[in-house]
């Protein structure tokens, strides 16, 4: 793994180890997150060169307290496209972390090599994580498994792209 360490203004973001994710997975007792854990384990044991695209990156504000996490589906697909996950902690929501988080993550994704589009899915109903996605240049397009899909493409000219290509206003 590479020592990654990904700042914002407020945030320090950083990949869990491959240790870290095993101790996590093991203290997990939410059903959803132990499955999405040992996925993540696989796939970075599976992969251990591209193991940042696949697991959790503490989100952490710059005092040291850890605000939630951030990661990604596995590293770019064929397409040079990576799907995005975040949590904030309940007691630090509402606080623009997550917009900041997903801005930073963006920037990195887009310096990696073969990086063109990032994408998450929300659930239907969670208008608060739509917003998170809008404010960082996401437009809907589609559905996924959880519900609307969002996506933001590699900026051009300092703007983001939408779908095929057009640049944002």
């Amino acid at each position: 793994m590479k020592m990654w360490r990904v700042e914002s203004e407020r945030l320090i973001l950083m990949p869990k180890s491959l240790e870290e994710m095993e101790q996590l997975y093991e203290a997990e007792t939410e059903e959803e997150m132990k499955r999405a854990y040992g996925e993540m384990i696989v796939e970075m044991k599976r992969r251990p060169e591209l193991e940042d695209w696949a697991t959790d990156w503490t989100i952490e504000l710059k005092d040291g307290r850890t605000v939630g996490g951030i990661g990604f589906k596995g590293a770019p697909d064929e397409h040079g496209t990576v799907e995005a996950g975040y949590d904030i902690h309940e007691e630090f929501r509402g606080q623009g972390y997550a917009s900041e988080a997903l801005g930073a993550m963006v920037e990195w994704c887009f310096k990696q090599p073969g990086v063109s589009c990032v994408r998450a899915q929300t659930e239907p109903d969670n208008l608060i994580s739509q917003k998170v996605l809008k404010n960082n240049g996401f437009i809907q397009n589609g559905y996924g498994e959880e519900g609307p899909m969002f996506e933001v493409r590699r900026r051009i000219h300092g703007k983001a792209e939408g779908k095929g290509g057009i640049p944002l206003l």
